[in-house]
């Protein structure tokens, strides 16, 4: 009996091993890259749907979607994208389609155009293509007369095409590959490269991608390349032809940069996004110290550190002054200009603070002294051009705020403090800040600091670090005030959120972690890190549309 199930067992395995030898050779190339021409300007791309779809269920955010809470708060938001949106039918033919990977790219830019490529593997068969296909050209189509579809012959295979308000979209199959164009020689050349009878030339042999692929997180879940020399002369002829002027400096330092990539990994309980710039030799600007981390304690939200040339930048702002941009009378004559550049950097920091009874959150720029002598003579120079500056001494430390700028929010203040000069919102409140750092240890000590810490040392640029749960324990329950309100008075905002049913601010929390950032300047460009929940590229961005969502409705007004 045992012999039997050793025999059957060999079979099996030897059914098994030419089964995927047979599919691998129908299936073509895995790698979009190869699908892809050398100079392709962008490509962005899903590597391995099934992989990613085994990696979700351990992330943090898939943790906090399978809460009760959260389900049953979703819901509405759930219904109302697919139910009344066709979001079953779709779901259906995705089912039938079965893509393992999918890439949009655009292969070349001029002008007058852009030559654009989509491609996706999948493993439904033809006819799930074909139904995919179908639906997206019933999309385009919608507002129009239905399209007319036509065909040619290339090579065996057969290449649809139809027109969508003006557009021509170009579709084809080869092995397990579909792939859609508004460009049909870039269709009939990832056509070639499937089929194998293209090899040479391509991204994926072009020594750029290669060398930003080599710098990066190996099997990530997003793919995102840019070789952005490609498309820079477009942009400038563009914009010339649109009155703008490029400043020449910027312009020579874009042309330097020849590639870029970044990538998204599901990275057990947390994403972690990796970022390499291709820019040879880049300037070395000064390297972070790390000494601003004395201005944090055990419980700061938020820490930021990062270096700053501060001759370059006050080169901008005397060129913006000389336009006229911003040139006040009082300016003429400081000696500013020349003391701020060699008084302070590169060291700035910042660090932010929320207690659990205050309604914001606190905090301070810190920005290192480089002269204590110069650094102390640019504060005179501008006492000098602010004769109302008010002067306050307290525990030692002088505090120096300026009426003139002074609002109803804020009445900005600065001092000499330990070899920085800081700002606050107001002397109070910078007061508080610093007397409250000195009354424990820093960041450094705490727990919930301890996964940064890798990071933290190996930042020579940039390092950033949010406290994610502590953030969000302090943000969410002023937040749910204005979801609440937002749901009963914006129309038709009821059938999208059921503010009723928002979750607890713990049942979310519990699952939070920290939020790490760091950028490394190395002789080859530049490298970035981020981890966390969701990582600080992704929160930032989240941020911007959310502020650009609600300043909306006050832009429409206006």
């Amino acid at each position: 009996m045992k012999k039997i199930l050793l025999i059957v067992l060999a079979v099996l395995v030897l059914v098994a091993g030419s089964a995927f030898w047979i599919l691998r050779g129908t299936a073509g190339p895995t790698d979009a890259a190869v699908l892809l021409p050398a100079e392709t300007v962008f490509l962005a791309s899903l590597p391995d749907l099934p992989r990613t779809a085994s990696r979700w269920p351990k992330t943090i955010l898939a943790k906090i979607g399978a809460e009760p809470e959260m389900k049953a708060f979703l819901e509405r938001p759930f219904q109302y994208i697919t139910k009344d949106r066709g979001g079953d039918e779709a779901a259906g033919i995705l089912w039938k389609l079965k893509p393992g990977r999918i890439f949009a790219a655009a292969v070349s830019v001029t002008s007058n155009d852009a030559a654009l490529i989509v491609g996706f593997q999948f493993w439904g068969g033809k006819s799930g293509h074909d139904l995919a296909v179908a639906r997206l050209r019933s999309e385009l189509s919608r507002g129009g007369p239905a399209a007319q579809v036509a065909s040619e012959k290339y090579n065996g295979v057969e290449i649809a095409s139809s027109v969508h308000h003006g557009l021509t979209l170009y579709n084809a199959s080869q092995g397990q590959w579909g792939f859609l164009s508004n460009n049909l020689p870039s269709l009939k050349d990832a056509i070639d490269r499937a089929a194998g009878r293209k090899k040479d030339g391509s991204l994926a042999d072009s020594p750029r991608y290669k060398e930003v692929l080599g710098k990066m997180t190996k099997d990530a879940d997003l793919l995102l390349f840019c070789q952005p020399q490609n498309a820079l002369e477009v942009l400038l002829e563009v914009g010339a032809s649109l009155g703008a002027q490029p400043i020449p400096q910027q312009v020579e330092q874009l042309r330097k940069v020849e590639a870029i990539g970044a990538n998204t990994t599901l990275d057990g309980a947390n994403l972690r996004d990796n970022i390499f710039v291709l820019r040879r030799n880049p300037p070395d600007v000064g390297s972070l110290n790390h000494s601003a981390l004395k201005f944090t304690s055990q419980e700061t939200a938020a820490y930021f550190e990062f270096v700053a040339n501060f001759r370059q930048i006050w080169t901008a702002a005397s060129s913006a002054a000389s336009s006229g941009f911003l040139n006040p009378p009082a300016m003429q004559g400081t000696k500013l200009p020349q003391l701020v550049p060699e008084a302070f950097g590169p060291d700035c920091a910042v660090s932010v603070s929320w207690a659990a009874q205050q309604l914001r959150p606190t905090g301070l720029l810190a920005i290192q002294i480089r002269d204590q002598a110069k650094a102390e003579a640019s504060v005179a120079e501008l006492l000098a051009l602010f004769p109302e500056a008010s002067v306050a001494e307290s525990e030692g430390i002088r505090y120096f705020s300026f009426p003139f700028l002074q609002t109803a929010f804020a009445n900005p203040t600065l001092a000499l403090v330990e070899g920085f000069l800081v700002f606050g919102v107001d002397p109070g409140e910078l007061s508080h800040s610093l007397q409250s750092f000195k009354t424990g240890g820093t960041l450094e000590k705490s727990p919930v600091f301890a996964p940064a810490l890798s990071a933290y040392k190996a930042a020579n640029e940039v390092f950033g670090y949010a406290d994610s749960k502590l953030i969000f324990e302090r943000g969410f329950p002023m937040l749910r005030q204005v979801i609440v309100f937002g749901a009963a008075v914006v129309p038709g905002a009821s059938a999208v959120i059921d503010a009723s049913k928002l979750p607890e601010t713990d049942t979310i929390a519990k699952h939070l972690q920290p939020i790490v950032y760091n950028q490394i300047r190395i002789p080859e460009g530049y490298l970035v890190e981020s981890t966390g929940p969701i990582t600080m590229n992704q929160a930032v961005f989240l941020g911007a549309a959310m502020g650009a969502w609600f300043l909306k409705p006050a832009v429409d007004v206006q």
